[in-house]
């Protein structure tokens, strides 16, 4: 089974504070087979891919966009997606590519809600390691209930961060592989939340350092 964490941040996002090169060598540190970079709004991070993805570590070139609706992951994207576009104009844009769209954290109370209901998309993020309460508990009993494909991710901001939560599919290590898998519904759910003391913690630093 090849395990794959499909959000993760670098510092090309306006709060990341992990480099590509962070990110890849814990991921690899931790059995991952892979990890989707993430960045909020950009793509730069992918300029970097082509240095630590090979036939042993896949990364998803991918973006989480902020739409007028909520977050938005595009994962195997390739070209920029605007922000503040609709829900249904964002996965659209997604899908144009030739990526999949899924449904970031949708029911986490500290982020804009109801993405899920405001769009068709191929997968919901029914597990991410920074939503508490039961963010994601909602999340996986909406995928159940509307017959869904799930995802995972870390949503990592910091090195130590990546693999919190990750998926499990059996196919090929390349990348139309792997997505035909999430979209099938065949991914495995692994991970846990990052402690709240940390959550805390990582809270106040981003507040002191983002400026």
């Amino acid at each position: 089974m090849l395990l794959y964490d499909l959000h993760v941040h670098t510092s090309y996002s306006h709060d990341g504070f992990c480099t590509v090169a962070q990110a890849v060598e814990k991921a690899k540190a931790k059995g991952l087979s892979g990890i989707a970079i993430a960045d909020h709004n950009t793509i730069a991070g992918h300029a970097e891919i082509s240095k630590f993805s090979d036939e042993n570590f896949l990364i998803i070139p991918s973006i989480e966009v902020s739409s007028k609706d909520g977050h938005i992951l595009g994962l195997g994207i390739s070209e920029l997606i605007s922000r503040d576009l609709s829900a249904a104009e964002t996965v659209d844009k997604i899908r144009e590519q030739g990526g999949i769209a899924v449904a970031a954290h949708p029911f986490s109370p500290a982020r804009k809600t109801g993405v899920v209901s405001k769009a068709k998309f191929d997968a919901v993020e029914i597990f991410n390691s920074q939503a508490y309460f039961l963010s994601n508990p909602l999340a996986k009993k909406f995928a159940e209930q509307n017959k869904m494909p799930m995802t995972a991710g870390s949503d990592s901001h910091f090195p130590d961060e990546v693999g919190l939560a990750y998926v499990g599919v059996t196919c090929e290590p390349k990348l139309d592989d792997v997505l035909k898998a999430i979209v099938h519904g065949e991914a495995v759910i692994f991970g846990h939340t990052l402690p709240i003391p940390k959550y805390i913690w990582k809270s106040v630093y981003k507040l002191v350092h983002i400026h």
